[in-house]
């Protein structure tokens, strides 16, 4: 089982039929009174230093128990589909920055996220509650091995594009039709040379001010719009 609260992440919930246990609120949004009524789901009335102690500070007056989010094989994204969209993350830790990534994956049409299971954030409520519900649709994907994962993928005609500093090559360069992973490194250490080795491209993002670098889940936000 798994918390997760604020507003639009239980309403997401809520309107994606997701198993949810119980159901904690403190009756002061009309709107998600309804929907709560609308789909027969019964919740406890409470009061906000109960919902504070249960969940945090970031609850916005409701929160739920919600069984733990589906995670899916590699092999998910191995069907028949055409001009396919993939995360792959190498080494985020940090919840925000992944739940800031769930939420721009949403957004830009990206099919699902990879993770390596070993040096990556798992899924938590922070995540959840950051992603503002989005976790409910993206598929998310955790592997033994990203070295491998890579591989059969692009056995799978997925062209892989990492995101370096001193990527040499333009993503306006790279055909669209094409089946895109894009991999997105940690701020300290970026992406592993042995995935960089194994990249069809190395993209950069043009910068013009004094910083060289961005937020992790900048960059994933800035080139995901661009391959979307």
């Amino acid at each position: 089982m798994i918390k997760i609260y604020g507003k639009n992440c239980v309403r997401a919930a809520i309107l994606n039929k997701s198993p949810l246990k119980e159901i904690y609120f403190d009756g002061s949004d009309y709107k998600l009174k309804q929907i709560l009524e609308e789909n027969n789901l019964k919740y406890h009335i409470t009061d906000k230093s109960n919902l504070e102690r249960m969940f945090g500070l970031n609850h916005q007056g409701i929160g739920a128990i919600r069984e733990d989010y589906k995670t899916y094989d590699l092999t998910y994204f191995f069907n028949e589909e055409e001009n396919k969209r993939v995360l792959i993350l190498d080494g985020i830790n940090d919840p925000q920055n992944f739940g800031a990534i769930i939420r721009s994956a949403d957004a830009f049409g990206f099919k699902g996220i990879i993770l390596g299971k070993n040096r990556s954030v798992p899924i938590s409520p922070v995540v959840a509650h950051v992603s503002t519900g989005a976790l409910e649709f993206v598929p998310i994907c955790y592997v033994n091995s990203l070295n491998n994962a890579i591989r059969l993928l692009k056995e799978n005609n997925y062209w892989i594009v990492s995101a370096e500093a001193y990527g040499n090559a333009k993503v306006e360069d790279i055909s669209k039709d094409r089946n895109i992973a894009l991999v997105i490194g940690s701020e300290g250490f970026g992406i592993s040379k042995t995935i960089i080795k194994e990249s069809d491209y190395v993209v950069s993002i043009a910068m013009q001010g004094h910083v060289n670098s961005l937020n992790a889940s900048v960059s994933a936000g800035i080139l995901m719009e661009k391959f979307k």
